[in-house]
């Protein structure tokens, strides 16, 4: 890591304006991150809703697209983190790195560390840094203690960024309906949605969500970048080595 070579400026900041540091990175580099995102997850979300229409269990694919969101989170990070001290990556490169890179860590992301609402500044620690799993360990600690109540927070508040944005994809719908028979047609998707919805209900349902997760994600992971790069100026003393 060379710190000659960043893009950003590496000073200390508040855990918010560092959190808003990684948003704006997001918003320089969409192009390099939505496009590779688009092209992982579209078809793995195309095959496992197949799959599991095919044996008559929607629930499954929308459980499976929820669980690998850590793989696919290593699509921003592995665009943000070379971007930030070198050159962005191109499509072909991120795509050719997601073979390999950082699947060491996967393991605990999947299991045991899956529902920590501090992923994302865990991601970095465990992906950026490579070291074994006891200096891991404490690497998460020493940087992610001071900013616990952020991380959580900001977990949080993307899920619930995902949420609202799918209930106004879905209430876009609404705004072609008369509004004599607005009403009866509301009373009727809620009972479509909940009430033994059929498969391609369900579908239309997923990839709604798939279409607002993908909206927040790089977002999501680009704050945790932007947290993590903070806490290593202000313990490591970046900006005064640089």
């Amino acid at each position: 890591m060379r710190l000659d070579a960043a893009r950003v400026e590496l000073r200390p900041r508040s855990p918010w304006e560092a959190m808003e540091l990684g948003l704006a990175l997001v918003r320089r580099h969409a192009r390099a991150i939505w496009r590779p995102w688009a092209l992982v997850t579209l078809p793995l979300f195309a095959l496992l809703n197949a799959a599991a229409w095919a044996i008559d269990a929607m629930w499954l694919a929308a459980l499976a697209m929820w669980w690998l969101l850590p793989l696919f989170d290593r699509i921003p990070l592995y665009v943000l983190s070379r971007a930030v001290f070198g050159e962005t990556p191109t499509v072909r490169q991120t795509l050719a790195a997601q073979r390999s890179w950082g699947w060491r860590a996967m393991r605990g992301h999947l299991l045991w560390r899956r529902i920590s609402l501090m992923r994302a500044l865990s991601l970095p620690v465990d992906l950026l840094e490579g070291a074994d799993a006891a200096r891991l360990r404490e690497r998460r600690r020493v940087l992610g203690d001071a900013v616990r109540g952020q991380g959580m927070l900001l977990t949080m508040v993307c899920l619930l960024f995902v949420v609202a944005l799918s209930l106004s994809m879905l209430s876009l719908v609404m705004l072609f309906v008369p509004w004599e028979f607005l009403s009866e047609s509301m009373r009727a998707t809620w009972s479509l949605l909940t009430v033994q919805p059929p498969p391609w209900a369900q579908f239309a349902l997923h990839a709604v969500v798939w279409v607002a997760t993908s909206a927040i994600e790089p977002f999501y992971v680009g704050a945790g970048l932007g947290l993590y790069l903070n806490r290593r100026t202000l313990i490591e003393a970046w900006d005064v080595e640089i």
